[in-house]
């Protein structure tokens, strides 16, 4: 008989190029930045306020498209919202103005709002339960290369183009991804009579497929102590996260007088650091307990911010630190990706998702412009990054207080019980 290859890996093949075109964008952004606000002469808070009106769509509609997901084809609804984030994608080579760019970003934010959730979701469906750490790991590898690829990327285009045209050639690979998800993506390894990779045939999630198909209400899971604290440590740190993201390329171009190209060169430190530990971190996790590795990376990020402070204008020990932060930050949200499967019923990951990125979004919106704000009123970056370091400890704190799930012998029930 012929080899094949099992289709969960055509899956998080699809995944990855959503996950990569994703961050591209997202990320890329911030990379952007120096160069949008010397052109459209605006502030680093005006600046922030475009990438806050991304997050800001994103955040409304992802609760809602994070319960679709448990219900409807996530292809559908992936061909779909790759559309709406090519085209703002596509709006964001035209501004003329701030309020336009802000709209236009918006857009793209609301095409977004349904990517993270659906490729999380998707690849915990076709993977065994053992192997999530691992998957999940892998596809974080993507936002870590997008990050870092675009930071040699844009720097080129820049000198070739603009940055204008470096919004047309992003929106292409959004525009890309309508077509790769059509073909390549199925919503369950039942559409396909396939049990998830490296699973047991005797999985109850096998013989009771019709399970898989009963979501968990809004009403009941908002009585549940693990969706709160959760999604508040996933505020703080998403909130430290796009300080950090935002500001990290203007910090040294226009802070620091590096070159733009040397400057854009952080940003790639960053995600190549971070693409070992995504891969290192989330698998390590599998053995040693999701809780406690989260915990202690959420301590190591905020070591890692203030290292940066004190670096200051040491080239050396500035890229060494930003490399040390990386490897840990990248590796956050696979960890929590996977917490959510771990901690909750496995009906309701999408939900759970969704409504913990609310609050990231929460965080990911006040980031930007609060961190511009400090910067323009102080003339530093420093207090923003001080900011962003005590938020990282707060997501650590609070995660420690979220409870394991109770043995029991029915694994439908183990999923709603906590400890008291």
């Amino acid at each position: 008989m012929a080899w094949q290859i099992h289709w969960a890996w055509v899956i998080l093949f699809a995944s990855f190029a959503t996950h990569f075109t994703n961050y591209s964008i997202r990320l890329g952004y911030g990379i952007l930045m120096p160069e949008m606000i010397k052109s459209l002469g605006i502030t680093k808070a005006q600046a922030g306020s475009i990438a806050s009106s991304f997050y800001l769509t994103y955040t409304i509609f992802s609760p809602l498209l994070g319960f679709l997901v448990d219900r409807h084809s996530v292809r559908k609804l992936l061909v779909f919202f790759c559309l709406i984030y090519g085209l703002g994608t596509f709006l964001m080579s035209k501004p003329a103005s701030l309020s336009q760019a802000c709209l236009f970003f918006a857009i793209a934010g609301l095409g977004s709002s349904v990517l993270w959730t659906s490729v999380n979701t998707l690849l915990q469906r076709w993977f065994a339960f053992k192997r999530r750490g691992m998957v999940l790991g892998i596809l974080s590898t993507a936002s870590a290369l997008a990050f870092g690829v675009m930071g040699l990327a844009i720097p080129f285009w820049i000198a070739r183009y603009d940055w204008r045209t470096c919004w047309l050639l992003l929106s292409s690979l959004a525009f890309a991804l309508v077509p790769l998800n059509a073909l390549l993506l199925r919503t369950r390894p039942q559409d396909l009579n396939l049990r998830p990779w490296g699973d047991e045939p005797a999985l109850p999630a096998m013989t009771r497929p019709e399970e898989a198909r009963v979501g968990l209400g809004y009403r009941e899971m908002l009585k549940l102590r693990n969706l709160w604290v959760g999604g508040i440590s996933y505020f703080f740190i998403s909130f430290s996260l796009y300080i950090m993201i935002n500001f990290i390329v203007t910090y040294g171009n226009l802070e620091l007088k590096l070159s733009y190209p040397e400057a854009s060169r952080l940003a790639s430190a960053f995600a190549f650091s971070g693409f070992f530990g995504t891969l290192f971190i989330p698998a390590l996790s599998d053995s040693l307990g999701r809780q406690r590795c989260l915990i202690l990376l959420c301590m190591f990020v905020a070591s890692g911010i203030l290292l940066i402070v004190w670096a200051g204008r040491n080239p050396s020990a500035l890229f060494a630190t930003v490399c040390i932060l990386g490897f840990f930050f990248q590796a956050a949200w696979p960890m929590y990706a996977a917490a959510a499967r771990d901690f909750f019923p496995p009906e309701a990951t999408g939900a759970v998702l969704g409504f913990w990125t609310a609050l990231y979004g929460v965080g990911a919106i006040l980031a930007p412009v609060l961190g511009g704000y400090i910067a323009d009123i102080l003339g530093t970056f420093t207090r923003s990054f001080f900011l962003a370091a005590a938020s990282a400890a707060l997501a650590g704190f609070f995660f420690s207080f979220i409870s394991a799930k109770r043995k029991s012998p029915d694994l439908r029930q183990s999923h709603f019980s906590e400890k008291e």
